[in-house]
């Protein structure tokens, strides 16, 4: 679920379409919320996971 599945208290519509002062705020601080994380890091954290659970398995 993210946040453009959000349905706004007041108007009722999707907090996406903004259809409301209230849905535009919302909008508004929910696009400036992004976080972006770095791939490299985490698929090297996968990796290492993966290996160690290969190792116990055995």
């Amino acid at each position: 679920m993210s946040w453009q599945d959000l349905l706004c208290a007041t108007c009722g519509g999707r907090v996406a379409e903004a259809r409301c002062s209230t849905c535009r705020a919302a909008r508004a601080h929910f696009e400036g919320q992004r976080v972006s994380l770095p791939a490299g890091p985490l698929l090297v954290l996968a990796a290492v996971l993966f290996a160690l659970l290969v190792v116990l398995v055995r």
